[in-house]
């Protein structure tokens, strides 16, 4: 992502777009704070019950608002730019595994237990972006102009399989990095049925609302937003006690679309106002990745060392668990500004680094014995 005014009438567009992002990313970091910190007994409060409410649109807003940015420029891409896009899909495809790597080295994981080995397969948010980008990528070159449509129509397909894909017996009898990619089963949170969805969703969105001119957009995203959500509640009644609504439906599926769709409008008006926070939301929309990976490791903490606040998991109540996000908040927000101006002052030097730091890391995790 090349840097964004974030202010302006000329940066309006790109204004919502990284704020609806930065939106999104709060949510998730909000989410994980909560269910990895609170204590077991304080999970009953009424207080947790509605912050995931919230929490469990994180993950389709996630995907969709990163189609939405995939889908702006105009497709099929020069050759050279879509072997651009493939390299940093591959490079978060990469990052998503290395997120869940259970021993910092190639030997001592080839020995992992079933259970280590399926937490390192599943498909977590970032492998369901990459994967799907990189088909948005091979759908852009096989239609041309017309990719859109195919997107659209993928997802539709996703959406009307995953209640079959989820209950039949074929994906366990496939091998278990591809069986993570299809159901929740395999322990996979995030598998491609079906949210390789909000990303096709989301990128045909992207291109079809995203390059309007603000009141088309607005009239397009009014009239596709609410169809969304009247289609996805017609649905859910007409599949009630035959689909589960909360897990494959494609009915809850449509309404949160629809959902999204409507927010990212109101998240539009909002940077048009210049509201407060709206900046600052833009600056985490701009480095969602950073967010993404930084707030994982702060809680969970990964191969290269413990979580920060690992000591806290399942020790905390509600409000002190708030205390702890109001907290990782600035620190968040600091790291993606200083990254961001470091990318818009040496973007040059700015890969290298990334380059170094991806170099290393293999080398080290294939070298070492034990």
């Amino acid at each position: 992502m090349k840097p964004a005014p974030a202010t302006g009438r000329h940066g309006a567009r790109e204004a919502y777009i990284d704020a609806f992002r930065g939106l999104m990313a709060l949510v998730m970091v909000q989410g994980h704070v909560f269910e990895s910190l609170v204590t077991a007994a304080a999970r009953d409060d009424s207080l947790y019950r509605l912050q995931m409410v919230f929490h469990g649109s994180t993950a389709p807003g996630f995907l969709f608002a990163s189609g939405f940015v995939a889908g702006l420029p105009r497709a099929p891409l020069s050759l050279r730019a879509s072997l651009r896009r493939a390299r940093r899909l591959l490079f978060v495809l990469g990052v998503g595994y290395a997120l869940h790597l259970p021993y910092f080295s190639l030997h001592k994981t080839l020995q992992a237990s079933s259970a280590e080995k399926a937490a390192l397969f599943a498909c977590d948010a970032l492998q369901a972006i990459a994967v799907t980008q990189l088909f948005v990528l091979a759908l852009q070159w096989a239609f041309g102009r017309r990719w859109t449509v195919a997107a659209a129509g993928v997802a539709v397909l996703v959406l009307a399989a995953t209640p079959w894909v989820w209950a039949a017996e074929w994906p366990s009898r496939l091998p278990a990095w591809l069986t993570a990619y299809l159901d929740v089963r395999s322990g996979s949170l995030f598998p491609l049925f079906p949210f390789s969805a909000f990303v096709l969703a989301g990128t045909v969105a992207g291109a079809t609302l995203g390059r309007q001119e603000r009141r088309v957009r607005r009239r397009r995203g009014l009239l596709g937003g609410l169809g969304l959500v009247a289609a996805g509640g017609l649905l859910s009644w007409a599949l009630a006690g035959r689909v589960d609504f909360w897990g494959p439906s494609p009915g809850y599926a449509l309404l949160r679309l629809g959902g999204l769709v409507l927010l990212l409008l109101g998240m539009e008006a909002a940077a048009e106002r210049e509201r407060p926070g709206i900046a600052a939301m833009a600056v985490l929309g701009r480095e969602t990745l950073q967010v993404f990976v930084l707030h994982l490791f702060l809680l969970y903490g990964g191969v290269l060392a413990p979580g920060l606040l690992r000591s806290w998991a399942g020790r905390l109540g509600f409000l002190q668990a708030a205390a702890v996000l109001l907290a990782m908040i600035p620190v968040l927000f600091v790291t993606a500004w200083l990254w961001h101006r470091a990318k818009a002052r040496a973007p040059h030097a700015s890969q290298l680094v990334l380059v170094f730091l991806g170099v290393w890391f293999v080398y080290e995790f294939v070298t070492r014995p034990w």
